[in-house]
Protein backbone atom coordinates (compact mmCIF):
# COMPACT_ATOMS: atom_id res chain seq x y z
CA UNK A 1 0.00 0.00 0.00
CA UNK A 2 1.47 3.40 -1.00
CA UNK A 3 2.13 6.00 1.64
CA UNK A 4 -0.06 9.09 1.46
CA UNK A 5 2.83 11.29 0.37
CA UNK A 6 3.34 8.98 -2.63
CA UNK A 7 -0.17 9.70 -3.93
CA UNK A 8 -1.14 12.78 -5.87
CA UNK A 9 0.92 15.59 -7.25
CA UNK A 10 4.70 15.51 -7.09
CA UNK A 11 6.35 17.70 -4.51
CA UNK A 12 8.61 20.37 -5.92
CA UNK A 13 11.48 19.52 -3.61
CA UNK A 14 11.36 15.83 -4.45
CA UNK A 15 13.12 14.16 -7.33
CA UNK A 16 9.79 13.79 -9.13
CA UNK A 17 8.96 15.07 -12.57
CA UNK A 18 9.19 18.71 -13.44
CA UNK A 19 5.96 20.46 -12.34
CA UNK A 20 5.61 22.19 -15.71
CA UNK A 21 5.76 18.81 -17.44
CA UNK A 22 3.11 17.53 -15.03
CA UNK A 23 1.02 20.66 -15.67
CA UNK A 24 1.32 20.21 -19.43
CA UNK A 25 0.35 16.55 -19.15
CA UNK A 26 -2.62 17.42 -16.93
CA UNK A 27 -3.71 20.10 -19.39
CA UNK A 28 -3.51 17.72 -22.34
CA UNK A 29 -5.54 15.13 -20.46
CA UNK A 30 -8.24 17.73 -19.75
CA UNK A 31 -7.49 18.33 -16.07
CA UNK A 32 -7.30 22.11 -16.32
CA UNK A 33 -7.48 22.71 -12.57
CA UNK A 34 -4.52 20.44 -11.86
CA UNK A 35 -2.61 22.05 -14.72
CA UNK A 36 -3.15 25.46 -13.14
CA UNK A 37 -2.17 24.23 -9.66
CA UNK A 38 1.03 22.67 -10.97
CA UNK A 39 1.87 25.78 -12.99
CA UNK A 40 1.32 27.87 -9.85
CA UNK A 41 3.67 25.59 -7.91
CA UNK A 42 6.33 25.90 -10.60
CA UNK A 43 5.93 29.69 -10.62
CA UNK A 44 6.19 29.89 -6.83
CA UNK A 45 9.50 28.04 -7.01
CA UNK A 46 10.86 29.74 -10.12
CA UNK A 47 8.89 32.79 -11.32
CA UNK A 48 11.26 33.20 -14.27
CA UNK A 49 9.98 30.15 -16.17
CA UNK A 50 8.03 31.37 -19.19
CA UNK A 51 6.73 27.86 -19.87
CA UNK A 52 5.04 27.81 -16.45
CA UNK A 53 3.37 31.16 -17.13
CA UNK A 54 2.21 29.94 -20.55
CA UNK A 55 0.62 26.74 -19.26
CA UNK A 56 -1.09 28.72 -16.48
CA UNK A 57 -2.40 31.13 -19.13
CA UNK A 58 -3.72 28.25 -21.18
CA UNK A 59 -5.55 26.90 -18.13
CA UNK A 60 -7.05 30.33 -17.47
CA UNK A 61 -8.27 30.57 -21.07
CA UNK A 62 -10.12 27.30 -20.52
CA UNK A 63 -11.69 28.84 -17.41
CA UNK A 64 -12.71 31.83 -19.58
CA UNK A 65 -10.42 34.14 -17.60
CA UNK A 66 -8.96 35.90 -20.63
CA UNK A 67 -7.70 38.86 -18.61
CA UNK A 68 -5.80 36.54 -16.27
CA UNK A 69 -4.47 34.57 -19.22
CA UNK A 70 -3.17 37.74 -20.89
CA UNK A 71 -1.41 38.66 -17.63
CA UNK A 72 0.30 35.26 -17.64
CA UNK A 73 1.42 35.66 -21.24
CA UNK A 74 2.63 39.17 -20.44
CA UNK A 75 4.76 37.70 -17.63
CA UNK A 76 6.18 35.10 -20.02
CA UNK A 77 7.04 37.83 -22.53
CA UNK A 78 8.69 39.98 -19.88
CA UNK A 79 10.94 37.01 -19.14
CA UNK A 80 11.51 36.10 -22.81
CA UNK A 81 10.39 38.68 -25.36
CA UNK A 82 11.32 36.28 -28.16
CA UNK A 83 8.97 33.52 -27.03
CA UNK A 84 6.89 32.76 -30.12
CA UNK A 85 4.44 30.57 -28.22
CA UNK A 86 3.72 33.34 -25.72
CA UNK A 87 3.04 35.79 -28.57
CA UNK A 88 0.73 33.27 -30.26
CA UNK A 89 -1.13 32.53 -27.01
CA UNK A 90 -1.47 36.24 -26.23
CA UNK A 91 -2.94 36.76 -29.70
CA UNK A 92 -5.42 33.95 -29.15
CA UNK A 93 -6.53 35.45 -25.81
CA UNK A 94 -7.06 38.82 -27.52
CA UNK A 95 -9.04 37.16 -30.29
CA UNK A 96 -11.31 35.46 -27.77
CA UNK A 97 -12.23 38.95 -26.54
CA UNK A 98 -12.79 40.15 -30.13
CA UNK A 99 -9.71 42.37 -29.79
CA UNK A 100 -8.68 41.66 -33.37
CA UNK A 101 -6.24 44.54 -33.82
CA UNK A 102 -4.31 43.52 -30.69
CA UNK A 103 -4.46 39.87 -31.72
CA UNK A 104 -3.08 40.61 -35.17
CA UNK A 105 -0.33 42.74 -33.62
CA UNK A 106 0.75 39.82 -31.44
CA UNK A 107 0.63 37.37 -34.35
CA UNK A 108 2.70 39.74 -36.47
CA UNK A 109 5.28 39.91 -33.67
CA UNK A 110 5.34 36.09 -33.65
CA UNK A 111 5.85 36.16 -37.43
CA UNK A 112 8.81 38.51 -37.03
CA UNK A 113 10.38 35.81 -34.87
CA UNK A 114 9.25 32.86 -37.01
CA UNK A 115 8.11 34.10 -40.44
CA UNK A 116 7.35 30.63 -41.78
CA UNK A 117 4.96 29.36 -39.11
CA UNK A 118 1.90 28.22 -41.08
CA UNK A 119 -0.37 28.21 -37.99
CA UNK A 120 0.39 31.85 -37.25
CA UNK A 121 0.01 32.87 -40.88
CA UNK A 122 -3.36 31.11 -41.03
CA UNK A 123 -4.44 32.66 -37.71
CA UNK A 124 -3.69 36.18 -38.99
CA UNK A 125 -5.60 35.47 -42.19
CA UNK A 126 -8.58 34.10 -40.30
CA UNK A 127 -8.73 37.14 -38.00
CA UNK A 128 -8.49 39.46 -40.99
CA UNK A 129 -11.38 37.56 -42.55
CA UNK A 130 -13.46 38.15 -39.42
CA UNK A 131 -12.63 41.85 -39.63
CA UNK A 132 -13.79 41.96 -43.25
CA UNK A 133 -10.26 42.55 -44.56
CA UNK A 134 -10.64 39.86 -47.21
CA UNK A 135 -7.88 40.95 -49.60
CA UNK A 136 -5.32 41.16 -46.81
CA UNK A 137 -6.52 37.82 -45.47
CA UNK A 138 -6.06 36.29 -48.91
CA UNK A 139 -2.40 37.39 -48.91
CA UNK A 140 -1.81 35.59 -45.60
CA UNK A 141 -3.61 32.46 -46.78
CA UNK A 142 -1.40 32.44 -49.87
CA UNK A 143 1.71 32.82 -47.70
CA UNK A 144 0.47 29.91 -45.59
CA UNK A 145 0.21 27.73 -48.67
CA UNK A 146 3.67 28.82 -49.85
CA UNK A 147 5.10 27.61 -46.56
CA UNK A 148 2.93 24.51 -46.31
CA UNK A 149 1.27 23.58 -49.63
CA UNK A 150 -0.53 20.62 -48.04
CA UNK A 151 -2.26 22.64 -45.29
CA UNK A 152 -5.92 21.58 -45.62
CA UNK A 153 -7.21 24.46 -43.47
CA UNK A 154 -5.43 27.10 -45.53
CA UNK A 155 -6.65 25.48 -48.75
CA UNK A 156 -10.27 25.54 -47.57
CA UNK A 157 -9.96 29.04 -46.11
CA UNK A 158 -8.45 30.48 -49.27
CA UNK A 159 -11.20 28.84 -51.34
CA UNK A 160 -13.89 30.42 -49.15
CA UNK A 161 -12.07 33.74 -49.06
CA UNK A 162 -11.82 33.87 -52.85
CA UNK A 163 -15.56 33.21 -53.14
CA UNK A 164 -16.22 36.19 -50.88
CA UNK A 165 -13.85 38.37 -52.92
CA UNK A 166 -15.57 37.26 -56.14
CA UNK A 167 -19.00 38.16 -54.72
CA UNK A 168 -17.76 41.55 -53.56
CA UNK A 169 -16.27 42.24 -57.00
CA UNK A 170 -19.57 41.35 -58.69
CA UNK A 171 -21.46 43.73 -56.40
CA UNK A 172 -19.16 46.56 -57.40
CA UNK A 173 -19.84 45.95 -61.10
Amino acid sequence: MPRTEDIGEPRLDSGDRDPVAVARSAFLSGDVERAKRMADKAISTDPLRPDAWIIKGRALVCRLDHVGAKECYKQALEIDEGNVEAWRRMAFAHRLNSEFVDAIGCWKRALELDPNDPRTLNDVASALDEMGEFEQANEYYERTLEVNPDDPFARENIRLNRRILDRLAKRKE
